[in-house]
């Protein structure tokens, strides 16, 4: 057991993963989605979703939220960034450039492409979340 050092930290959330967002709420249990990610150049996390779905709604009230990225494959890895959150809602354009950008590292260029091409017309908010917790492990 140990855990990354900063360089493996952020080589390990550069990798292909799915990310499951976990936001707080009053009474019950956090809710838990998985998202798609991208980093940002300052290391904050961006997610788009639908503007009007409970995890925007919940994200606004709360102003924090806390991102896990796991391995599934040994050895067992983990990274969980926690912190303050921003959501807005994107232009047209902006939302399309997004989603191609996300999808397309989840999908490849092409798929990517096709995926933004295809969603649905919505408004669209992009969450940032900036980590001022981190923690990191390797278990086996």
């Amino acid at each position: 057991m140990g855990t990354m050092t900063e360089k493996e930290r952020d080589a390990f959330l550069a990798e292909r993963r799915v990310a499951v967002l976990a936001i707080g709420r009053e009474g019950a249990g956090p809710l838990c989605a998985p998202v798609w990610y991208r980093r940002a150049g300052d290391g904050s996390f961006e997610i788009a979703m639908a503007d009007a779905s409970l995890k925007a709604r919940l994200l606004r009230a709360r102003g924090r939220a806390s991102l896990c990225v796991q391995d599934e494959a040994r050895p067992y890895r983990y990274v969980t960034a926690e912190g303050p959150v921003s959501v807005r809602v994107m232009s047209p354009e902006e939302r399309h450039v997004a989603i191609t950008d996300i999808a397309s590292r989840y999908l490849g260029a092409e798929g990517g492409a096709r995926y933004a091409d295809a969603f649905p017309g919505h408004d669209e908010a992009l969450v940032t979340l900036v980590p001022d917790r981190w923690r990191t492990e390797v278990l086996g």
